[in-house]
């Protein structure tokens, strides 16, 4: 009997770590060059690209919606991408934290590039660098559009639900 209830116990450890797993996420360090390939894959899928900080009360207030939306639309073309303005030297102090806290899946890039005026128009030629900000970008469909404001979950929804098939 004890051994089927250790059975049992790695069989459903087996399985919940393997839901994690299926939604593998990447916090890690960035520059922009590779920032730049993220924003240039040519597929049918959609990215939303979320601009924000830790230190921006209008980001961290949009960031549940934002997640919530990423798990509404996981079995979707569709894939959320962050990325933070945070410092470099906030990454393991402050940006990981937050992130375990509000148990974030998607991926989330610190981008270091503290001269924003050397990638800003790159992004977005009429972005301003506000914060926070998306980007949705599909570059199958040439589909390209920059939105420099704080989102609620139903505006973001109406602006993706056209652009799910």
């Amino acid at each position: 009997m004890m051994k089927l209830k250790k059975a049992i116990f790695f069989v459903c450890l087996f399985v919940v770590f393997g839901l994690f797993k299926s939604q593998a996420q990447t916090f890690a360090v960035i520059k922009f060059s590779q920032l730049k390939e993220m924003m240039e894959r040519r597929n049918d899928t959609t990215y939303v690209f979320n601009f924000w900080a830790t230190w921006c009360g209008p980001c961290v207030k949009e960031f549940p919606d934002f997640q919530k939306l990423s798990r509404a639309y996981q079995n979707k073309k569709i894939r959320f991408v962050f990325i933070s303005l945070d410092f470099k030297k906030d990454f393991e102090t402050v940006l990981l934290p937050f992130l375990k806290k509000n148990y974030v899946i998607d991926d989330v890039f610190l981008l270091d590039e503290p001269d924003y005026n050397s990638w800003i128009d790159k992004v977005e030629k009429s972005w301003m660098g506000d914060l926070p900000s998306t980007l949705i970008i599909n570059n199958g469909h040439q589909l390209k559009k920059m939105y420099p404001h704080e989102f609620t979950y139903e505006e973001l929804d109406a602006v993706l639900k056209p652009l799910v098939k």
